[in-house]
């Protein structure tokens, strides 16, 4: 189970002589196949088992690699990995299908994360501007007192243009055909 966790994330550098003799190279093969990875993927293995004397086999690395592919290059799943931001690297056979569906996907993505960063940055100038009108409120000098004033004014002015962008984006003109 450690072993399938290290090589799905990626996240271990190299694979111990007991992994590397207990590989089952078809299923590592399916695992990255229906992740996506490119046809390297199998290159890693070969350097940490290489250590021990231990061969990937990569004619069952190939057949799962192939077989794991078919399930990721679906057209119909490609909207969703787009949607959910994962990254393609162009592994599919039937490539402009998949792709054609992979962008439509990842243009949502795209505009789903603009639409959060405008929404946070919309809460913090809110709060920019409600502090500035407490200092306003409670400045004594007229001189600082006009320097928050322009502050606060410059804030307004780019919370309209944040809230303009958002709607625009999360609200697109309809073209009525």
């Amino acid at each position: 189970l450690v072993v399938g966790f290290c090589l799905l994330l990626g996240a271990c550098s190299s694979l111990s002589r007991e992994e590397c003799a207990a590989m089952s190279w078809y299923n590592q093969g399916f695992a990255d196949g229906e992740q996506g990875k490119g046809p390297d993927a199998s290159k890693g293995y070969g350097e940490s088992c290489g250590e021990y004397g231990i061969k990937v086999d990569q004619g069952e690395w190939q057949r799962g690699y192939k077989k794991g592919l078919e399930l990721y290059c679906i057209p119909e799943l490609a909207y969703r990995k787009g949607r959910d931001g994962e990254e393609y690297r162009g592994v599919c056979p039937n490539d402009e299908t998949f792709l054609r569906q992979f962008e439509r996907g990842h243009q949502e993505y795209r505009l789903a994360a603009r639409l959060g960063e405008l929404a946070n940055a919309i809460s913090q100038n809110e709060q920019d501007i409600y502090q500035l009108e407490q200092l306003i409120r409670k400045e004594g000098d007229s001189a600082q007192r006009d320097s928050y004033r322009y502050q606060r004014d410059r804030a307004l002015r780019r919370d309209a243009a944040l809230r303009d962008e958002y709607s625009r984006l999360r609200y697109p003109p309809r073209v009525i055909e």
